[in-house]
């Protein structure tokens, strides 16, 4: 795991989407404060294809995304890797894990990627302690199983065109409400989607080819895309139904 931790304690840009600002525990929220629970947060830089943590591990913290994308990934009897979640800048990863105890997915990075990170004890700790914390962490649940249910329905039915699916699936990867969208690897396209990679190339150029997408080089988030939105949230709302 290329993971590097840092000590590293400011108010940036990306500690505004975070679900934990405002709070003692986020150092960000004073960065001159002196509260012993800023001790807990630690920064981590991950480099793309970098495995945060595994499937089945002890679950030792719980992490906000900064910047970047990840994904968390399940792997079948065969070794085959099946994404069942992209996470985006403000997501929180291993939520779950806190209280069971175990992480329930491998987490990956896809582009570059930082997090902040909170020791589960103390997460634990303080959101039994805190009213509103937990009133955050519930609806970062609800938006969790949302996202999990619109997986499923939106982007893995066969019974919906790969075009639509991906449009979908672009839409998902939006950076906030910019035009700009992630791009991700062929294969990971094909992983999430249940697609050939072969296909998502082939549906991506023609969107390209359309206008809807156009390529718009790196940043430290990784490559990116910027879309022409409207059309790609017309394409995504089609229903037809696949023959």
């Amino acid at each position: 795991m290329a993971a590097t931790p840092k000590h590293e304690h400011d108010a940036s840009p990306e500690c505004r989407r975070c679900v934990l600002r405002d709070f003692a525990a986020c150092p960000a929220r004073d960065p001159a404060s002196q509260d012993f629970s800023a001790a807990w947060i630690d920064r981590i830089d991950l480099q793309p294809d970098s495995v945060l943590f595994n499937f089945g591990e002890r679950a030792k913290a719980v992490y906000c995304l900064r910047s970047g994308v990840m994904k968390l990934v399940r792997y079948d009897l065969g070794g085959n890797q099946r994404i069942v979640r992209i996470l985006t800048a403000g997501d929180l990863a291993a939520l779950e894990s806190a209280f069971e105890h175990e992480q329930q997915h491998t987490a990956i990075a896809i582009t570059q990627a930082q997090l902040c990170r909170i020791p589960a004890p103390q997460f634990r700790q303080w959101a039994d302690s805190n009213d509103e914390i937990r009133r955050r962490l519930l609806e970062q649940s609800r938006v969790a199983l949302r996202k999990a249910d619109y997986w499923l329905s939106e982007l893995v039915g066969n019974m919906i065109p790969a075009r639509v699916r991906l449009a979908r699936l672009l839409l998902q990867l939006r950076a906030g409400t910019s035009d700009e969208i992630h791009r991700l690897r062929l294969v990971d396209y094909g992983g999430i989607l249940g697609i050939a990679p072969e296909t998502a190339c082939r549906i991506l150029n023609e969107l390209m080819e359309d206008g809807v997408l156009t390529k718009a080089g790196r940043t430290r988030d990784g490559r990116l895309f910027r879309a022409d939105i409207d059309a790609l949230m017309q394409l995504a709302s089609e229903e037809t139904i696949a023959a």
